[in-house]
């Protein structure tokens, strides 16, 4: 029975015709952006927006709305937010091995991070992947030939236009750029300026950002629709003040995963922190993963900025041992140590994609 995904398009709001961002990462400065931004950044963004649009709290201080998933009892599981083409959203690639093809080298593949659907699910079921598939973003995206004819222009190709022409016409076309965007401070008491710049990712007309939604209780998908507007309006990301951030959405076609059951392993599709009976899965010897390094800043509601703890989690993509069952994850408190009238929440619960 195939993995089915309800699957959310990020599209640029109202009189813009690009979607712009800035995702910051940790440990560097405001220059430098992300195109993607990770599941639990994702989370903390909805349980922000669910604590201003609802008053009612747990006795802790947190919106009522996450207490299903602090109980084990998610009602969905989402991705990351990740690059798309068109209506067709891209997956991360999983740590699986990949043969070397006649038209593509190894260090190619080390650049390779999304994969369209089709070739995910052949990465998925060890199939041997096309000799030539088309490659976008400077090596960062692959896609199979048939799904790129059936994209929207400027990719599809043109009525007179050769397949060369068309391939090499694509690869050169890209999804998003990044740039800087200086800025200029003032000390508020000796009125001294300080020159830096702020990196943006700006997405292609037609491109953009989507997330994938599993969700196990069908009520709690109007909610999440509710909130993912609210988000749109306030704006995803870093720098909102400054103009980024901002979208609408829309539901695109459901993104079905045909892999045979029943799975010996599982593929992460968002970020991931085993429960305690879960450590057996990252410490198998088959498992293959990434471990990055979550930290940052946030803002509390009485408008002081403090320091998050810092977490270890698994990166999208990862590859785990875990024979019929599937990885399922936790929300930790990484509030410091000061007191502070509500938790701090991230989000290592795992949509993870069974594997032959």
């Amino acid at each position: 029975m195939p993995t089915i995904l309800t699957v959310y398009h990020l599209n640029p709001p109202p009189g813009a015709t690009t979607l712009s961002f800035h995702f910051g990462r940790q440990g560097i400065g405001l220059e430098e952006t992300s195109e993607t931004l990770a599941s639990d950044s994702f989370f903390a963004a909805l349980v922000a927006q669910a604590a201003l649009s609802d008053d009612q709290r747990t006795p802790d201080g947190a919106p009522v709305w996450v207490t299903p998933f602090l109980n084990g009892q998610p009602p969905f599981r989402h991705s990351s937010l990740v690059p798309r083409i068109g209506d067709l959203p891209l997956l991360p690639r999983p740590l699986l091995h990949l043969p070397d093809t006649a038209a593509v080298a190894s260090k190619k593949l080390k650049k390779l991070r999304y994969l369209s659907p089709a070739l995910f699910v052949a990465v998925c079921k060890g199939e041997t992947l096309p000799d030539s598939p088309l490659i976008l973003q400077q090596g960062k995206i692959w896609l199979s030939e048939e799904e790129a004819r059936r994209l929207p222009s400027p990719w599809r190709p043109a009525a007179s236009e050769s397949t060369e022409s068309w391939r090499a016409r694509l690869s050169a076309t890209p999804l998003w750029q990044i740039d800087a965007t200086p800025r200029v401070t003032l000390d508020r008491l000796s009125q001294a300026s300080a020159y830096y710049e702020v990196g943006r990712i700006i997405f292609s007309p037609g491109a953009g950002l989507s997330v994938g939604v599993m969700f196990d209780d069908p009520q709690a998908q109007p909610v999440f629709e509710r909130l993912l507007t609210l988000l749109g309006e306030s704006g995803l990301g870093g720098k909102r003040t400054n103009g980024y951030g901002a979208f609408t959405w829309q539901r695109g076609a459901p993104l079905s995963l045909d892999l045979p059951q029943p799975h010996r392993r599982a593929v992460l599709l968002s970020r991931y922190i085993p429960t305690p009976d879960e450590l057996a899965f990252v410490r198998d010897e088959s498992s293959t993963y990434q471990l990055v390094n979550v930290g940052g800043w946030f803002l509390a509601a009485d408008g002081t900025t403090y320091r998050r703890k810092s977490i270890m989690m698994i990166a999208e993509g990862a590859v785990l041992t875990c024979a019929n069952v599937l990885p399922r994850g936790q929300i930790i408190d990484v509030r410091p140590d000061v007191n502070l009238p509500h938790p701090i929440y991230r989000s290592g619960l795992a949509l993870a994609i069974g594997l032959p």
